[in-house]
C-alpha cells in the first residue's frame, strides 16, 4: 500500500497499524495518515511541512488556565 502524504507529498508505505480495511500510517514529515481501501480519509498530528497559523490567518483561541 502506498499513501501520498497531503502535507509534503512523500509516499508512506509502511503501515504502523491495520484494523481490516483501514491502515494508519507514519509519514516522515510527523503527519499520521489515516488510509481506507487505499485513499487517505484523514491526518492526525503535525508536520514539519503544515502552514503555521500565522501563515494562514487563523486565530488562535486564547487558553485559561484553570482557577
Amino acid at each position: 500500500m502506498i499513501a501520498t502524504c497531503p502535507a509534503c507529498h512523500w509516499p508512506c508505505t509502511r503501515a504502523v497499524s491495520c484494523h481490516g480495511p483501514v491502515a494508519y500510517l507514519r509519514c516522515v514529515c510527523g503527519l499520521f495518515l489515516v488510509v481506507e481501501g487505499g485513499l487517505v480519509t484523514a491526518t492526525a498530528g503535525t508536520s514539519a511541512f503544515a502552514r503555521t497559523q500565522q501563515e494562514t490567518g487563523d486565530q488562535v483561541p486564547s487558553v485559561r488556565e484553570p482557577s
